[in-house]
Protein backbone atom coordinates (compact mmCIF):
# COMPACT_ATOMS: atom_id res chain seq x y z
CA UNK A 1 0.00 0.00 0.00
CA UNK A 2 1.19 3.63 -0.91
CA UNK A 3 0.73 6.61 0.75
CA UNK A 4 0.89 10.04 -1.19
CA UNK A 5 1.10 12.63 1.42
CA UNK A 6 0.19 15.28 -1.02
CA UNK A 7 -3.36 13.79 -1.46
CA UNK A 8 -6.06 14.10 0.78
CA UNK A 9 -8.17 10.74 1.80
CA UNK A 10 -11.22 11.09 0.35
CA UNK A 11 -14.16 8.76 1.85
CA UNK A 12 -16.82 7.42 -0.18
CA UNK A 13 -20.32 6.94 0.31
CA UNK A 14 -21.20 2.87 0.60
CA UNK A 15 -23.33 3.29 -2.18
CA UNK A 16 -20.14 3.17 -5.02
CA UNK A 17 -19.71 -0.20 -4.43
CA UNK A 18 -22.25 -1.32 -6.42
CA UNK A 19 -22.03 1.44 -9.10
CA UNK A 20 -25.19 1.41 -11.34
CA UNK A 21 -24.44 2.88 -15.47
CA UNK A 22 -26.25 5.92 -15.12
CA UNK A 23 -28.22 6.96 -18.37
CA UNK A 24 -27.43 10.54 -19.48
CA UNK A 25 -30.68 12.82 -19.14
CA UNK A 26 -31.34 14.52 -22.41
CA UNK A 27 -30.56 17.76 -21.63
CA UNK A 28 -31.92 19.25 -24.52
CA UNK A 29 -35.37 17.81 -24.49
CA UNK A 30 -36.78 21.02 -25.95
CA UNK A 31 -34.20 21.41 -28.98
CA UNK A 32 -34.79 20.35 -32.36
CA UNK A 33 -33.29 16.64 -32.72
CA UNK A 34 -31.32 16.24 -35.97
CA UNK A 35 -30.66 12.48 -36.95
CA UNK A 36 -26.69 11.54 -36.19
CA UNK A 37 -24.59 8.46 -37.29
CA UNK A 38 -22.29 6.94 -34.46
CA UNK A 39 -19.56 4.54 -36.51
CA UNK A 40 -19.50 0.83 -35.46
CA UNK A 41 -16.11 1.67 -32.83
CA UNK A 42 -18.05 4.64 -31.30
CA UNK A 43 -21.05 2.22 -30.58
CA UNK A 44 -18.36 -0.71 -29.01
CA UNK A 45 -17.09 1.78 -26.92
CA UNK A 46 -20.39 3.02 -25.49
CA UNK A 47 -21.58 -0.32 -24.97
CA UNK A 48 -18.08 -1.04 -23.31
CA UNK A 49 -18.59 2.30 -21.06
CA UNK A 50 -21.90 0.80 -19.90
CA UNK A 51 -20.66 -2.64 -18.98
CA UNK A 52 -17.37 -1.00 -17.29
CA UNK A 53 -19.99 1.28 -15.86
CA UNK A 54 -21.57 -1.80 -13.79
CA UNK A 55 -18.70 -3.62 -12.34
CA UNK A 56 -18.84 -3.28 -8.43
CA UNK A 57 -15.39 -1.28 -7.56
CA UNK A 58 -15.50 -3.74 -4.52
CA UNK A 59 -15.15 -7.70 -4.73
CA UNK A 60 -17.53 -8.43 -2.21
CA UNK A 61 -16.97 -11.80 -2.24
CA UNK A 62 -13.67 -11.56 -1.91
CA UNK A 63 -13.78 -9.05 0.98
CA UNK A 64 -16.06 -11.60 2.51
CA UNK A 65 -13.81 -14.47 1.97
CA UNK A 66 -11.04 -12.53 3.59
CA UNK A 67 -12.97 -11.94 6.52
CA UNK A 68 -14.02 -15.29 7.08
CA UNK A 69 -10.45 -16.76 6.64
CA UNK A 70 -9.54 -13.77 9.52
CA UNK A 71 -12.14 -14.59 11.65
CA UNK A 72 -11.38 -18.75 11.62
CA UNK A 73 -7.89 -17.93 12.14
CA UNK A 74 -6.69 -19.39 8.68
CA UNK A 75 -5.61 -16.05 7.11
CA UNK A 76 -1.98 -16.28 6.95
CA UNK A 77 0.08 -12.91 6.95
CA UNK A 78 3.82 -12.78 5.10
CA UNK A 79 5.77 -10.07 7.20
CA UNK A 80 8.26 -10.17 4.44
CA UNK A 81 6.18 -8.95 1.68
CA UNK A 82 4.53 -6.00 4.02
CA UNK A 83 8.18 -5.33 5.08
CA UNK A 84 9.71 -4.94 1.37
CA UNK A 85 6.22 -2.99 0.44
CA UNK A 86 6.61 -0.81 2.91
CA UNK A 87 10.33 -0.09 2.02
CA UNK A 88 9.52 0.41 -1.79
CA UNK A 89 6.65 3.00 -0.46
CA UNK A 90 9.25 4.72 1.13
CA UNK A 91 11.79 4.84 -1.64
CA UNK A 92 9.15 6.06 -4.18
CA UNK A 93 8.30 8.76 -1.66
CA UNK A 94 12.21 9.46 -1.41
CA UNK A 95 12.46 9.34 -4.57
CA UNK A 96 9.29 11.68 -5.65
CA UNK A 97 10.26 14.35 -2.64
CA UNK A 98 13.72 15.06 -4.24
Amino acid sequence: MKIDPGLKQVTLPPSVENRPAQPQANKHADTEQTDVSLSQRAVELKQLETRLAAIPVVDRARVDSIKEAIASGQYTINPENIAEGLIDSVKEMLHVAR
